[in-house]
């Protein structure tokens, strides 16, 4: 029998103690055999239809294998997604298996929410990507895939400035500036199609303050000087024209993919995660092409590039049937069945043996995706620490800093000042 572990408050404590795990690995079989009758499990998720209509086949599959366990599907969009779940949170009511996100994660295993997944085979996962579901020294979350913060370009826009395509292993800050300018006097097309967003600020930050937006101890990294230069590259990118119209900008970070600036081909460059690619036209605009981010030095070794979980799943603390949630996450995870009908959907599988099976049946866009993020592994770095309770207001908070200033409503120094006080207020 599995010990029962501790979470970090009493209440998780009291929770966890109904609920010891009794397991002897992740096979399986015995937690399928149950013993107990009919089980039911509910799972819920946020995603469009396509994966809603995919993951139902995937819990089909499932209940085949294993006819004595039923999963009850819960899912909605990203915007009604948080709010239910933490209303279910307050009430003791979460579902058995939670896709979740990292910025949320420590929010629910500091309140005990979250049981630790020791019965999940995690042998062909990859450390990097694993790690970030790790929280005082415990597995709260199994990756579903990885994902790299990267810069998206579109090789026709610049086709049809005339500029030649940057070499993303070279190329510093002082030339991304200039290559955006030059496609902006170019062409009709903005070189940028707008700010760099939470995690294009993780990135560059990191290269030049060598520091996270948040500690390990949850403490803001950095200090409001820090992003002074991060504002005034945005303020002097709006004013020369390299980067699209503040009104542009503003609109195009709440688009859909396929009406994004860099898609339509309005914009030569944007930042985004590497695998949000294969979610445009099916991945078949081979016109997309994921590039390293610039770098201070001009070596793509500094990129300060991080391989992040797509998404997690997680479990309930509350469960009444904690074996059988962590047998449904490690099909989720292991079972190249699975992983065939979800493809790089939820990242680029974390599970090794179950990407090589799934590639030879993905898109052609998906193997641009693998070769560039084994391109990237010798040089990546080390995940973010894990964010503290709070950070979930954080990707708003910068966002509206960012638009401040290109709208020329507050000075870089203002816009530094004004981020850094409510990312502290946040997270306090």
């Amino acid at each position: 029998m599995a010990r029962a572990t501790r979470l970090s408050s009493a209440v998780a404590t009291a929770v966890m103690a109904s609920v010891l795990l009794s397991s002897c690995g992740s096979g399986g079989d015995d937690a399928a055999a149950g013993g107990e009758g009919d089980i039911e499990l509910r799972f819920t998720w946020w995603g469009g239809d396509s994966r809603q209509e995919y993951t139902q086949e995937i819990i089909d599959n499932f209940e085949k294998e294993n006819p004595n366990i039923s999963i009850s599907a819960e899912y909605s969009d990203w915007g009604g997604y948080w709010d239910k779940l933490a209303t279910q949170a307050a009430g003791r009511d979460l579902p058995d298996v939670i896709q979740m996100e990292l910025r949320y994660m420590r929010e629910y295993i500091s309140s005990g929410q979250f049981l630790p997944l020791e019965a999940v085979n995690v042998d062909d996962i990859s450390p990097a990507v694993l790690e970030g579901g790790v929280i005082d020294g415990e597995q709260y979350g199994i990756p579903s895939g990885s994902t790299v913060p990267s810069f998206v370009a579109n090789r026709e826009v610049f086709e049809e400035a005339g500029v030649e395509f940057p070499d993303d292993e070279t190329w510093t800050w002082e030339d991304f500036e200039e290559i955006a300018q030059e496609v902006s006097d170019n062409s009709d097309a903005a070189g940028l199609a707008r700010p760099l967003g939470d995690f294009g600020f993780e990135v560059w930050l990191r290269q030049h303050a060598g520091t996270d937006i948040v500690t390990e101890d949850g403490q803001l990294g950095y200090t409001p000087e820090d992003s002074v230069p991060y504002f005034q590259m945005l303020q002097d990118m709006t004013e020369s024209g390299s980067m699209a119209s503040a009104s542009a900008a503003s609109e195009d970070r709440g688009a859909a993919l396929e009406q994004t600036l860099v898609v339509s081909g309005e914009a030569a460059m944007y930042v985004e995660w590497d695998t949000t690619i294969m979610s445009i036209a099916g991945g078949e605009n081979e016109n997309l092409v994921p590039l390293r981010f610039p770098t201070v030095t001009g070596s793509a070794s500094d990129s300060e590039q991080f391989f992040k979980p797509a998404m997690f799943y997680s479990a309930s603390a509350s469960s009444e049937h904690p074996e059988e949630a962590q047998l449904f996450i490690d099909y989720l995870v292991n079972s190249e069945e699975a992983g065939s009908l979800t493809g790089i959907d939820r990242g680029l599988p974390g599970n090794e043996t179950v990407r090589e099976a799934i590639l030879p049946d993905l898109a052609g866009g998906a193997q641009v995706i693998v070769d560039y993020q084994e391109e990237l592994e010798p040089d990546i770095s080390p995940i973010p620490p894990v964010p503290p309770v709070g950070y979930g207001a954080v990707q708003d908070i910068i966002f509206r800093f960012e638009e401040e200033v290109i709208f020329d409503r507050m000075s870089p120094e203002e816009a530094a000042e004004g981020m850094f006080s409510e990312i502290e207020s946040a997270i306090s």
